[in-house]
């Protein structure tokens, strides 16, 4: 594999996929990315300026793809969160975690 198809492939997986940015927020993380990018340029060769260059570049592609991967993995971890079924876990009445003085005697 090639650099570019090993880049454009690293590029799809993160911010290929439906929008789920405003364009607020695509606004902001564009402004933002390319201030930090510049930033880390300006730093010169160290390893802060390199991560807050790649942080600034991620956030760039963030606000011009307006698909950010955390924000949809949020998104199906809310929605596999109220469609499960916990409420048929622990049935009023039933297990070791409900003590009424009717089903032990005490409140112990």
């Amino acid at each position: 594999m090639s650099a570019e198809n090993a880049i454009r492939h690293t590029y799809d997986r993160f911010f290929g996929g439906a929008q789920n940015l405003g364009p607020l927020e695509r606004a902001v993380s564009t402004g933002l990315g390319l201030v930090m990018a510049a930033g880390g340029v300006r730093r010169g060769a160290d390893v802060r300026g390199a991560i807050m260059g790649l942080a600034g570049a991620a956030l760039v592609a963030r606000g011009m793809s307006g698909h950010c991967p955390l924000k949809a993995m949020v998104a199906d971890e809310d929605h596999d969160r109220l469609s499960s079924p916990r409420a048929e876990r622990y049935s009023p009445g039933e297990g070791p975690l409900e003590r009424t003085p009717a089903r032990t005697g005490s409140y112990s």
